[in-house]
């Protein structure tokens, strides 16, 4: 059992990750105008925080992307 939610849980942060680095370098900017020229420091800090809300995310931009 537990070595099954290991495995959900290393999907999860992987699929994150490839999502953060998306979000950060590419998308930011959509849901944020003020992210528009953000010094890379800025970006990095995101990437973590991103990766664990990822969901929520992709669903704002989702939903941004429609209503364009």
């Amino acid at each position: 059992m537990m070595q099954v939610l290991m495995i959900i849980v290393a999907f999860y942060l992987a699929a994150g990750l490839i999502f953060a680095l998306l979000f950060v370098f590419s998308w930011v900017e959509q849901l944020d105008e003020q992210a528009k020229g953000a010094p890379l420091g800025f970006r990095l800090l995101l990437i973590p925080a991103s990766t664990m809300l990822w969901p929520y995310l992709l669903m704002r931009h989702l939903n941004k992307k429609q209503s364009s």
